[in-house]
């Protein structure tokens, strides 16, 4: 019989792994066994796609993660400079219009 079951979009029966002693010698010389688990090659491969499958996730969340900083960043320099540039031109009118204005694209280009 069958000792794993594991439960995701259906019920699997996994058949329980094979065990074997490898024997290994340390860098003084002394020799002892190690179990290790071996796995049928459907198993090896369902791993290794897994293992895949999961690099990728964590690779996009990184990028996305980067790129939401950056956004962030931008935003923050951009509005400062913009805030100092409205302080210094606050006497022309037609100057903070058009400030606004090209504010306005920017901010929309940056949450794109």
């Amino acid at each position: 019989m069958f000792l794993g079951v594991r439960k995701g979009a259906g019920t699997q029966i996994l058949p329980p792994p094979f065990y074997f002693n490898m024997r290994h010698e340390d860098s003084d010389g002394f020799t002892y066994f190690r179990k290790q688990e071996m796995k049928t090659k459907h198993a090896k491969r369902k791993a290794a796609k897994r293992a895949e499958a999961k690099r990728t996730r964590s690779a996009k969340r990184d990028a996305e993660a980067t790129r939401e900083h950056l956004r962030k960043q931008m935003r923050h320099d951009i509005e400062y400079q913009i805030k100092s540039i409205r302080q210094r031109n606050a006497a022309c009118s037609e100057s903070v219009a058009f400030v606004n204005k090209v504010y306005a694209r920017v901010r929309q280009a940056i949450s794109e």
